[in-house]
């Protein structure tokens, strides 16, 4: 073979082979793997979006605690019409004159006796001005208490032993005097209506408050007394 056939052959060897590898470099491009993602840590704005958002798993923010949405309401003081205030000053004066009139018979202490003639006195008069003023008087919630708790105060007096009854009558005048006084400030002057059951009002709350400073000093007294009797003392060694 010359050299001319050899060149001939050559070159078409060549361009055969040329679309062969053609193929082949598109058939590796398309085999090639998909691109991964990206590990790159996300943009500053991504970042900026969840800052400050953390909450608890009830979705409440941790760092401002929302107050109870069912923490029950202050109650309201009960509404009293002037008639339901006069109905509470007329059981309240004619509980302590029945209380007195028990005292008068039963104690043998001349302290309780003093008092409880003044409060026959004092409750008797504050019940002839109420009655000048010819008001009307209504049953409402505090009277009914009142009722049940003198009713309660008269039983336990009438029961009480002999040796025990200055004791048990001091200690509810206390209690009595206190209740009434806490009734006028809390419940009778803030309703009230009526100029002259105002000032009625007004008129026996000093006395209440005299009372109620007298039956303490009775009580001081009884326990002072009892510190000091022999039976209370201590035997020697």
């Amino acid at each position: 073979m010359n050299i001319t056939t050899a060149l001939r052959t050559t070159v078409l060897v060549a361009l055969c082979a040329l679309p062969c590898i053609q193929c082949g470099g598109e058939q590796k491009a398309a085999e090639a793997p998909p691109t991964m993602p990206s590990a790159e840590p996300p943009s500053d704005q991504n970042a900026n979006l969840d800052a400050g958002t953390a909450q608890s798993p009830e979705g409440d923010n941790l760092a401002s605690p929302k107050p109870e949405a069912n923490a029950a309401p202050e109650p309201k003081p009960e509404a009293l019409t002037d008639a339901q205030i006069a109905a509470i000053t007329e059981a309240a004066n004619s509980a302590e004159i029945a209380q007195a009139k028990v005292a008068q018979a039963k104690s043998k202490d001349s302290g309780v006796k003093t008092f409880a003639a003044m409060m026959l006195t004092h409750h008797g008069d504050a019940k002839q001005k109420q009655a000048k003023l010819q008001l009307k008087t209504e049953e409402s919630g505090v009277s009914t208490a009142m009722h049940a708790d003198a009713d309660a105060t008269l039983d336990a007096l009438r029961t009480a032993p002999a040796k025990d009854f200055d004791q048990t009558y001091i200690t509810a005048q206390i209690a009595g005097h206190q209740k009434v006084l806490e009734t006028i400030d809390g419940k009778l002057l803030p309703n009230v209506k009526d100029a002259r059951l105002k000032a009625y009002l007004e008129e026996i709350k000093p006395t209440v408050e005299a009372h109620l400073k007298e039956a303490k000093r009775l009580q001081q007294s009884f326990d002072s007394k009892s510190s000091t009797s022999p039976v209370a003392r201590k035997p020697a060694g």
